[in-house]
């Protein structure tokens, strides 16, 4: 036996549907982006010194392997490094790169950098508070391995352009 609807039950009926897949809808997002959300370490903002090493084989190198070019050892300016962490931590992919395996450690975080096909690259951070950072990138070329390693130190406030 078919039971007669009247048309304002049925449309009580979809409007309540659609509430309700909205509302899932909603939740949905609501969870995806605080999964997303940054979970790094938050740095002060200012003048920051970073000094670079480079290593090939295990031997310092002062030349990109990739590209030959000379690398600058030390460099000092304004910058927010909590902001460059947020899209280096993105799990999403950033410049052909993709970042897996994030995880926090007793100082810092550890993840892996993969770039199209080649091989991955072992990112290390190692946190010295609000103010101090270590970053190793750990990797190869070919069969050679190469470390790069960042350390980096807020020595100060920022000027304002004259």
């Amino acid at each position: 036996m078919t039971a007669i609807v009247s048309r304002e039950d049925e449309s009580d009926r979809i409007r309540r549907r659609m509430l309700l897949a909205v509302a899932a809808a909603c939740a949905l997002l609501a969870t995806t982006s605080a999964s997303f959300a940054f979970d790094g370490p938050i740095f002060r903002s200012g003048l920051w010194k970073f000094e670079r090493t480079l290593e090939t084989d295990g031997k310092p190198n002062d030349r990109l392997q990739t590209s030959g070019l000379p690398i600058d050892r030390q460099m000092t300016r304004c910058v927010n490094p909590t902001l460059a962490l947020k899209a280096e931590f993105a799990p999403l992919k950033a410049g052909g790169c993709s970042t897996k395996d994030l995880r926090k450690t007793d100082d810092g975080y550890v993840f892996q950098k993969v770039c199209g096909g080649a091989a991955p690259i072992k990112t290390e951070i190692n946190v010295k508070g609000d103010s101090a950072y270590t970053e190793i990138h750990q990797g190869s070329i070919g069969k050679i391995p190469t470390k790069e390693t960042v350390v980096a130190q807020r020595v100060g406030d920022c000027r304002p352009p004259t």
